[in-house]
């Protein structure tokens, strides 16, 4: 054992957690900020993306406030347990707002930035931080209570400094590998974006085509109450945006039962339908599309379409995937950080429909750089898994005085 003074974490010396607004008041409402969605934040490297920059006036209310050198921790599953924390650095004129999902960690006197994200990134303190969570299913958040009472080893300023030095060195190695297959997925995902685009304008103008909502049964989603235990822990998968990871999905997160399904707005989707995000922050990046391998239901912020005679799921899913930029550019804001696909645009889409022969013959050549992908991703997830598996055991040998 280390042998360093326990203080909670809670204690002024320590850190002081969530700072008050109060502290920039009196900034003026055009003042250019950084603002940090969840997603900017890197459950991995533990870094964020500070590009992206609002006025203050925008941001002052309904965000989280945080400054230089503070430490960002997502309270919200499963944002928590993936380890998604960052310390703020270089922020637009020291200032940042972010998720309302972020609790804030300010160092004081006796701990550095650097020693509380370690703290808080550490999995152990992350197992405990589960085990307090409060809410209902799918919305539990770690209260701040926990953090305020949680013990944190306290060796010296310098010691920590140089416990510090001596895990980005161990790390450096390892987190280079992450970046190279990470570059990797991104140069093979945009090749197959390409292909997919230069198909689809082909066959645009060779065959017929129909508007998206003539290519099927266009079917909404809903959310069971979650204050009813009896509508969840089911057997019915429940797809949200998170959830939309894969082309073809074979699970979820969350799952319903028939009571569930029976007594709400959800609806069950047949498998080989075609899903995509209509709600969210991820339309600020691309649209999530996916083929379903499962009868399941989707929560609001989704839309499916049951694929009609003669048209091809994974086809269907591809075309749109190929016209993702087609899509993007339809996106309008939905307040907070949301943006939303509107049905009157969405559904009046361009769809090429050739015979399904053609149809299956296009799946096949693109089949091969979904594999392809597939491939890369799966070493990509290795390696980061690697990582955080390495980093664990770095910083349990951390405090506990080993390094």
């Amino acid at each position: 054992m280390s042998g360093w003074p326990l203080r909670k974490l809670g204690d002024n010396d320590v850190c002081l957690l969530n700072p008050k607004k109060r502290e920039v008041a009196k900034v003026k409402d055009n003042t250019p900020v950084s603002f940090v969605p969840m997603a900017r934040v890197d459950d991995i490297s533990g870094t964020m993306d500070v590009s992206e920059e609002k006025s203050i006036g925008e941001v002052r209310k309904g965000y989280t406030y945080f400054a230089e050198g503070d430490v960002v921790f997502a309270k919200i599953t499963p944002c928590m347990e993936n380890g998604k924390s960052a310390i703020a650095r270089n922020l637009m004129n020291g200032m940042g707002f972010g998720t309302t999902e972020f609790h804030v960690l300010r160092p004081g006197p006796l701990a550095t930035p650097e020693w509380l994200h370690l703290f808080v990134r550490n999995r152990e303190f992350r197992e405990e931080a589960k085990k307090n969570m409060h809410g209902a299913a799918g919305q539990q958040r770690v209260p701040v209570d926990f953090l305020r009472e949680a013990a944190i080893p306290l060796p010296p300023i310098d010691e920590q400094r140089r416990i510090v030095a001596r895990i980005e060195v161990l790390t450096r190695r390892a987190e280079e590998a992450r970046k190279l297959r990470q570059e990797a997925v991104a140069q093979i995902a945009t090749q197959f974006f390409h292909v997919r685009r230069k198909i689809y304008q082909s066959l645009l103008s060779e065959f017929p085509k129909k508007s998206l909502r003539k290519c099927g049964k266009v079917m909404g989603g809903g959310t069971p109450s979650k204050q009813r235990a009896d509508y969840w822990d089911g057997d019915i998968p429940w797809v949200s945006a998170k959830d939309m990871k894969t082309f073809f999905l074979t699970d979820s997160g969350l799952k319903i039962t028939e009571r569930g399904l029976s007594e709400s707005s959800a609806k069950l989707i047949p498998e080989n339908s075609v899903l995509f995000v209509v709600r969210g922050s991820i339309l600020y990046r691309y649209v999530p599309i996916a083929v379903n391998s499962m009868p399941c239901t989707i929560n609001q912020d989704l839309k499916a379409i049951v694929p009609a005679k003669g048209i091809n799921a994974s086809y269907l899913a591809h075309m749109l995937w190929a016209a993702n930029d087609i899509l993007l550019g339809m996106v309008e804001e939905a307040g907070n950080t949301a943006g939303k696909l509107p049905t009157p645009s969405w559904s009046e889409l361009d769809i090429p429909i050739p015979d399904e022969t053609k149809q299956e013959y296009v799946v096949k050549e693109l089949t091969v750089f979904q594999d392809k992908l597939a491939e890369l991703e799966s070493l990509q997830t290795e390696t980061a898994q690697g990582l955080e598996q390495f980093q664990s055991a770095l910083l349990a040998k951390a405090f506990q005085g080993e390094l």
